[in-house]
C-alpha cells in the first residue's frame, strides 16, 4: 500500500461521515484497518503511519485531515488511533523522535482505549522526549505545560484547600525551573509559571499562618489575579 492509497481510504471514510452515513463509515474503517494490519508489512506500515502523523500533527500537513479535526484520541476514530498507537509504541521503544512527542500529543490528555491500564505512560515518554538529543521546541513547551496543568489543578480549590501535596508542588516547580535554566520557553508559559509559583507561596504562607485575613484580598495586595471557586457545604 502506498501512502496515497492510505490517504484515499481515510478520505473515503471522511466523505461518508460528512454525508451523515456514520454506520457505513464505521464499517468501511473497520474493514480498512483490518486489511491494513493483515496485509501491509510492518516496515511499509511504519512509513505510512509516520506520514499520517506528520499530516495531522506537523505544520504543512494534509488540509483534509486538519479540516476534519483529527486531534488526539478524542478525534481520531478508534480504528485509526489503534493503528497509530501500535506504530508509536514500536517507535517509542526505539527511542525515536518526534514519535515520542507525537505519542504524548495524541494519547497524553485522554483515556487511551488501547492502553486502559496506562502501561505505557505518555508522561514518562514525554520526559524521555525532553531528554532526547533531538528534543524540539514543541516538546519543551509540552513538558513545561504539563507541569502548569498540575499546578492549575492543585490550585483549583484555593483558598479552601490545595489539591496536590506540597512535595508534588515542589517537584513541579523544580522541573519548571530546570527547564527554564536549560531551554528557551515561550514568554506566556514562563509568565504563567511565575504566577502559579507566587500564588502557591502566598497560599502556603497564609495557610501555615492560621489563615488570618481574606486570601483574595491578600492576592490583590500582591498584584495576583485570583477568582476563587465557590464552595458549598451541606449538613
Amino acid at each position: 500500500m502506498t501512502y496515497e492509497e492510505f490517504k484515499s481510504g481515510v478520505d473515503e471514510y471522511i466523505g461518508l461521515v460528512d454525508k451523515g452515513l456514520k454506520k457505513q463509515a464505521n464499517k468501511l474503517l473497520f474493514e480498512f484497518a483490518d486489511s491494513f494490519k493483515a496485509n501491509v508489512p510492518e516496515v511499509e506500515a511504519d512509513g505510512i503511519l509516520y506520514q499520517f502523523c506528520c499530516d495531522i500533527l506537523e505544520d504543512g500537513g494534509y488540509p483534509r485531515f486538519r479540516e476534519f479535526g483529527f486531534r488526539g484520541t478524542s478525534q481520531l476514530p478508534f480504528q485509526l488511533s489503534g493503528l497509530v498507537f501500535d506504530y508509536l509504541m514500536r517507535e517509542c521503544d526505539r527511542n525515536k523522535m518526534p514519535q515520542m512527542r507525537w505519542e504524548y500529543q495524541l494519547f497524553g490528555k485522554y483515556c487511551n482505549p488501547h492502553d486502559p491500564k496506562n502501561e505505557h505512560s505518555p508522561y514518562e515518554i514525554l520526559e524521555r522526549a525532553y531528554r532526547h538529543p533531538e528534543c524540539d521546541q514543541l516538546t519543551v513547551d509540552l513538558y513545561f505545560n504539563a507541569q502548569l496543568d498540575e499546578l492549575g489543578f492543585g490550585a483549583h480549590h484555593f483558598p479552601e484547600g490545595c489539591c496536590i501535596a506540597r512535595e508534588y508542588y515542589e517537584e513541579c516547580v523544580g522541573i519548571c525551573e530546570k527547564i527554564l535554566a536549560e531551554k528557551e520557553v515561550h514568554d506566556g508559559l514562563a509568565a504563567e509559571f511565575r504566577y502559579y509559583k507566587a500564588l502557591y507561596e502566598l497560599w502556603y504562607k497564609w495557610n501555615d499562618g492560621g489563615r488570618v485575613g481574606d486570601f483574595g484580598e491578600l492576592c490583590g495586595q500582591e498584584g495576583l489575579e485570583f477568582a476563587p471557586v465557590k464552595a458549598f457545604y451541606y449538613n
